[in-house]
């Protein structure tokens, strides 16, 4: 089974490193802009999928099962909200962490949250269990971190890089960079508080290892997680 969870703080590189990665497993991969794209395609996809059921599905045709299960947990548990980007889980899966809306406050808010979380880590532990997906972000290496076939990888960069990085990505000024960074920043470290209750969700004891793209090639840093993983699968990570 291979596993790989990429998590680190915007335009570090893990959406670069993520596809690569799987690519060269030949696994899965998962980041938020992947699955808001299969969710797009909910409601006219998934009915095909009940007609082809004697062929091997395709990467996207089990991704499409996996956001359809995800809708219908959410929408059972009551934290679906809008069927595609609503609250809950599918927005915590499909959106960056400063566009997810809060859960709404009433006199079970308490309860509401720990359902919310509960849904988001029951839906990323299935996928998980599954074997060969590759996941960035989203929390993947809080969440799996007692699973022990699971290769937890931090992703840093210099702060100057991560703004070139968010700049090229998304077509943006530096100062737009510089503000988008700062909110999904905070967005992200308020949402570990909250549902983690984590100050700090890239202490080093939380990843089996670190890479830094802005110190290392990126074939260098693929290299590493490749080896990681073997590593791990024959005893010499734990």
């Amino acid at each position: 089974m291979s596993v790989i969870t990429l998590g680190g703080l915007a335009g570090g590189g893990a959406r670069v490193l993520g596809p690569i990665i799987a690519d060269r497993l030949g696994a899965d991969y998962l980041d938020r802009v992947f699955l808001s794209s299969v969710a797009k395609e909910l409601g006219t996809t998934v009915a095909a999928l009940h007609s082809r059921e004697e062929q091997a599905p395709s990467t996207r045709q089990r991704m499409l099962g996996y956001v359809q299960r995800i809708l219908e947990r959410s929408a059972v548990s009551g934290t679906g909200g809008d069927p595609y980007f609503g609250p809950g889980v599918a927005a915590f899966l499909t959106e960056e962490y400063e566009d997810i809306p809060g859960t709404s406050i009433h006199s079970d808010h308490n309860l509401q949250d720990e359902d919310y979380i509960e849904t988001i880590q029951g839906n990323m532990r299935e996928i998980a269990m599954g074997g060969n997906v590759v996941f960035v972000g989203r929390g993947g290496h809080v969440i799996l971190r007692d699973m022990p076939d699971v290769l937890r990888v931090g992703v840093v960069a210099h702060y100057e890089d991560r703004i070139s990085t968010v700049m090229e990505r998304e077509n943006l000024s530096e100062q737009d960079a510089i503000g988008t960074i700062r909110g999904r920043d905070e967005a992200r470290a308020h949402y570990f508080r909250k549902f983690f209750e984590l100050n700090d969700p890239d202490r080093p004891d939380l990843f089996h290892f670190t890479v830094n793209t802005s110190e290392m090639s990126q074939e260098y840093c693929v290299k590493l997680v490749v080896d990681g993983l073997a590593a791990l699968k024959n005893g010499e990570l734990t």
